[in-house]
């Protein structure tokens, strides 16, 4: 966390018919309770895993943002590759700045862009920017020192879209990324590409700060430095900004140093709020540490229907102990949901979530619901901070599976925790597991035996401790049969376990390397993989459709990244 904050600090100071197979409309919720709830429509076949679609994917019709009458297209980048704009009004005084409606990047290749002071608009009349005559690619030239790659900020009610929609004047018909379920082929094509060839561990894939109701959406990013995407406000002078009304979707953010999404502030209070935020329809896949990491969040808030893959594949030499979790999220008060999201792999846990209300914040009422949590190697889900007056925690329809513990090759002290939650002493108000289910031998919680029961806060009610089936893709693109941990970020030293031993990667190991795939063809020790094709193998990048496969338990339930209904 502290180097974390350092890095805060240095970054903010220094559709006709189209196709979008999943706009910002929000898919059914459905339900893990297969006699109860909605169910998805789309369960007209196709395979899992390594298989194909089965079925059509709808589109979205054009016209999602309507026709623009008011554009205006920034300069190309200087002679260096830069567009550095940080106060764009003030840079451009002749436009209406209250009622443009597309500010447009033109394509081509960048190695910085800031884009400052942006407009504050209305939710009825957003400013859309957007690219513009092809694909516009953020990356750094090989070696460089520059302190970021890409960084907004300021105003209200923006949105930075690569949706190709030829009525609404965005994206490009070239890179249209997944529209139309077309997952298998979207990587490199999105109207945005953010690729920061790991060249810092201090850059952002997108920082976005100062500003608050905004959307991001169709957008990919890769090789972040840090974190794929980060979202913050700082309170100054005893003024704590808003930060809601955030909306992030429709993103492919894979292969980070660490977090995918960091959102919000690790600081102590006061912090500001995150009311309002959405997070939906994302793919975050194969992240150092945490696929998701969201500090602050409000009523309102809403996680659902992502698929956080992959995480903490750095886990043995991560820049900082313990940071190996899937994902790890912090509430503050209101009304706040998490649905039918996949959380697969990780080391730590599944999810480390905490409760952390501030003075003034309403009561907290947290309902995780319909999720699909599976593979770690060690706990399945730690619940800790101070839960404050009034609160009260639901985990409903949950299941769990894979929780094979093997975290002693980091943490020789380690030991199985024996529980699917640890739920912290601190927590004081009540804490519901309804109708979840788990595999294997653990407890669903300390002080219960079986399904149902009570003990301290919690009540668990109608749990069910038996088989829990694999939630399959419909193409991850790796080996066909590899167990989520196999696949590892490669390191010659696991600097995070006693005297920093070598690792030794057996035959058939799976390593990514700079964003690239490799199988180990032999045992080996210190070798690394580009530079050794004799022991290395390198396979096809992934493929990354993760929808959940048609016709599948999970699919008729809703969980995970679905097409939309025909």
């Amino acid at each position: 966390m502290h180097r974390h904050l350092l890095i805060i600090l240095t970054f903010f100071i220094s559709s006709l018919v189209g196709c979008s197979s999943s706009s910002d409309t929000e898919p059914p919720d459905g339900n893990l309770n297969p006699d109860a709830g909605e169910q998805n429509p789309n369960t007209d076949g196709g395979t899992g895993d390594g298989g194909t679609d089965g079925g059509v994917q709808p589109c979205e019709d054009f016209g999602h943002f309507g026709p623009p009458t008011n554009t205006f297209t920034l300069p190309a980048p200087n002679s260096n590759g830069e567009l550095y704009i940080p106060n764009v009004q003030t840079k451009f005084p002749s436009v209406d700045w209250s009622t443009l409606d597309r500010l447009y990047i033109p394509a081509g290749t960048y190695t910085l862009i800031n884009l400052g002071n942006l407009p504050a608009r209305t939710a009825n009349r957003p400013l859309v920017i957007t690219n513009k005559g092809g694909q516009v690619v953020i990356r750094p030239p090989a070696g460089s020192t520059q302190g970021y790659l890409w960084a907004m900020g300021g105003g209200t009610n923006w949105i930075l879209t690569g949706r190709y929609d030829p009525i609404s004047g965005t994206g490009d018909e070239a890179f249209p990324g997944h529209r139309c379920g077309a997952y298998a082929t979207s990587r490199n094509h999105y109207g945005f590409l953010s690729d920061d060839m790991f060249l810092s561990d201090g850059h952002m894939g997108l920082g976005v700060g100062d500003a608050n109701q905004f959307e991001v959406e169709f957008v990919e990013i890769t090789r972040a430095g840090f974190a794929g995407l980060r979202i913050n406000r700082a309170a100054s002078g005893g003024t704590v900004p808003s930060l809601d009304g955030v909306r992030l979707h429709d993103l492919y953010i894979h292969d980070t140093a660490s977090e995918a999404l960091y959102f919000g502030s690790t600081q102590g209070a006061p912090t500001p709020l995150g009311s309002n935020v959405k997070v939906y329809n994302n793919r975050f896949v194969r992240t150092g540490t945490e696929s998701l990491q969201a500090q602050n969040l409000g009523d309102g808030a809403e996680i659902h229907h992502n698929v956080f893959a992959f995480g903490a594949i750095d886990w043995r030499a991560a820049f900082q102990g313990y940071q190996d979790n899937n994902s790890q999220a912090q509430v503050r008060g209101g009304l706040i949901r998490f649905h039918h999201n996949v959380f697969l792999g990780g080391a730590g846990s599944l999810l480390n979530f905490f409760a952390g209300p501030e003075t003034g914040d309403a009561a907290l009422n947290v309902q995780f619901t319909d999720n699909y949590f599976a593979d770690t190697l060690s706990l399945g889900l730690y619940f800790g901070g101070t839960s404050g007056s009034g609160a009260s925690f639901l985990w409903e329809r949950n299941a769990f599976r894979g929780l094979d513990f093997g975290y002693t090759s980091v943490y020789p002290t380690a030991t199985d925790p024996g529980v699917v939650f640890r739920i912290g002493d601190t927590i004081t108000s009540p804490v519901t597991l309804k109708d979840n289910r788990w595999e294997g031998n653990r407890k669903i919680v300390q002080g219960i035996t079986g399904g149902s029961g009570t003990a301290g806060v919690v009540t668990a009610t109608n749990n069910v401790n038996g088989s829990v089936p694999v939630l399959e893709f419909v193409n991850t693109g790796l080996p066909a049969g590899t167990p989520t941990r196999k696949l590892e970020m490669w390191t010659d030293r696991a600097t995070l376990a006693p005297n920093t031993p070598e690792v030794t990667y057996p035959a058939g190991s799976l390593v990514m390397h700079d964003g690239q795939l490799y199988r180990a063809l032999s045992s080996n020790t210190n070798k690394i993989p580009p530079q050794n094709p004799a022991v290395w193998e390198l396979l096809p990048l992934p493929t990354d459709d993760l929808r959940t496969a048609r016709g599948s338990e999970w699919a008729q339930r809703g969980v995970g990244l679905l097409d939309p209904a025909p």
